[in-house]
């Protein structure tokens, strides 16, 4: 009996010990990735026409850092515009998608942006990229639930809605190990949530980590870009064809 008190003792020391050992760890790794390379350049202006003659499809990109196009150069390599070539039709592209925004930016700032002008509708398709912001600032899933839910409930009537589940925050380069593990759980729990809100609402889910997060894991030098974080041309391709096999049907 000595003995195993003596090891409950010691256990019961240890474990808070290596608690505070892990947050240390986890908080030297933070702010290691927020050292880390950044990118270049001016945001991408991505409005405009896409396609050739015709009556064109109204299309409104809402969301972070992937809907606007951070990772690449060029405005033909990001993910709205390689969507929209995709669809075989005309596309009127408008991308209110701001970097850095959560989801309370989104429903404040990006949603107002896209209501409906006098009575008509304003975009035929709005697509919807947020999440991977709210997993990295540690918005609680209760308080990403309910902003969502909002979101989606102001966005223009009689337009399709499109949601782009939260990428495979644990594939990226940029995160050590094991703050990257942590982060991956966080992305699959808010990822849940985006699935859970679409079937609510009827909109159209597009899971992003399922389908692309293996290719990501297994080539990160050809699917991020130079930061380590954001995908690259090839990895917007990916994350496009994702998104073209769940909406093909829906825009014809």
């Amino acid at each position: 009996m000595t003995g195993e008190r003596r090891s409950c003792r010691v256990a019961a020391i240890a474990m808070p010990v290596a608690l505070v050992a892990l947050v240390a760890l986890l908080a030297v790794e933070v702010q290691l990735a927020r050292g880390g390379a950044r990118l270049e350049g001016a945001p991408l202006d991505l409005d405009g026409r896409v396609g050739g003659a015709g009556t064109p499809l109204r299309v409104v990109w809402l969301g972070d850092s992937t809907a606007a196009g951070v990772g690449v150069d060029d405005a033909v390599d990001a993910l709205p515009t390689v969507v929209a070539a995709a669809l075989g039709r005309p596309v009127e592209l408008t991308v209110l998608a701001v970097s850095g925004d959560r989801i309370g930016d989104v429903l404040a700032d990006q949603v107002p942006a896209a209501d409906p002008v006098e009575g008509a509708v304003a975009a035929d398709v709005v697509f919807v990229s947020i999440g991977a912001n709210d997993v990295t600032h540690l918005t609680s899933r209760d308080d990403f639930t309910g902003r969502y839910r909002t979101l989606v409930d102001r966005l223009p009537a009689g337009a399709e809605v499109v949601l782009l589940g939260v990428p495979d925050m644990g594939a990226l380069p940029r995160l050590a190990q094991p703050l990257r593990a942590v982060t991956g759980l966080r992305g699959r729990q808010l990822d849940e949530v985006v699935r859970e809100v679409a079937a609510e609402a009827g909109a159209t889910y597009v899971p992003i980590a399922a389908a692309t997060g293996p290719t990501f894991r297994a080539e990160p030098g050809r699917m991020f870009a130079d930061d380590d974080y954001h995908p690259s041309a090839a990895g917007y391709r990916l994350w496009a064809d994702a998104v073209v096999a769940e909406v093909a049907d829906l825009v014809r």
